[in-house]
């Protein structure tokens, strides 16, 4: 299982590097594979509870605000997603099933969830030392979850959500702090940039980031399902990969404007 995770690894991690450090419709066509088969994958798991949301409304809501960040005018992304929420909504009157309400509110939360998540990674990117501070938000949450891995299989005897996540404890979540911050601060004196931030971006990425892993789990248990599917050999699916990024990309743009001084976008 571990040797299983560590190639799959070793073959993911240099292309996101590669697509963060090259950036522009790289990275955005990226991010739309990915979004997009997180997005499948959690429309599957809502079918195995019993519900139908719509793939293709998540999907266009995705495209649409991860395109937002980099070509097109927000009077454009304004109007693709009035008319994707509202014709949704209009689309599924048709219906007269217990789950049409739910159907549509999955359908359209799932998308706009992903779609600003995955706004926060370009915006991110358009900073200056953008791809530097893309790095450090993701190998943040990396290290962090390595850490958390290692230490709370061989130590973790105190549970952090036995109900949502078994394997997850306290004891790993310690170590994914001390191997996010401590990782993170030698990245950012490598990249020239203040250690306190890759620091925080680091501690971000060990609790905001294993709480975006906890949101899945949750959805996951509501359905019965361990993985959100079995694409990546060793670490599920897609959205198994991007659960803690959703949040740590998210509170990483928040900590780069709000406390280093970056733009907003």
């Amino acid at each position: 299982m571990l040797l299983t995770r560590v190639l799959s690894a070793i073959v993911l991690v240099p292309l996101v590097v590669a697509a963060v450090l090259i950036g522009d419709w790289v990275l955005v066509a990226l991010l739309a594979v990915a979004l997009g088969l997180a997005s499948e994958e959690f429309v599957r798991l809502m079918q195995q509870g019993g519900y139908r949301p719509i793939w293709l409304v998540a999907f266009v809501l995705v495209a649409t605000l991860l395109l937002d960040s980099t070509v097109i005018e927000a009077r454009l992304m304004i109007t693709v997603v009035s008319l994707t929420l509202i014709g949704s909504l209009v689309w599924h009157m048709r219906h007269r099933t217990a789950t049409v309400t739910a159907d549509w509110a999955l359908s359209v939360a799932i998308g706009l969830y992903l779609g600003w998540a995955g706004r926060q990674f370009v915006a991110i990117r358009a900073f200056d030392d953008g791809a530097a501070w893309l790095v450090l938000v993701l190998t943040g949450t990396w290290l962090a979850d390595s850490g958390a891995y290692f230490v709370g299989s061989r130590a973790g005897h105190h549970k952090m959500a036995p109900t949502l996540s078994p394997k997850k404890s306290w004891e790993g979540i310690a170590g994914g702090i001390v191997a996010g911050v401590a990782g993170n601060v030698l990245l950012a004196a490598m990249f020239g940039l203040p250690p306190i931030h890759g620091a925080a971006l680091g501690l971000l990425g060990a609790t905001i980031g294993t709480l975006g892993d906890l949101s899945i789990s949750m959805m996951k248990r509501q359905v019965g399902a361990k993985d959100s599917s079995q694409l990546i050999p060793g670490h599920g699916g897609a959205l198994d990969r991007v659960d803690s990024l959703l949040f740590s990309v998210v509170a990483g743009y928040l900590y780069l404007t709000w406390f280093a001084g970056m733009p907003t976008a």
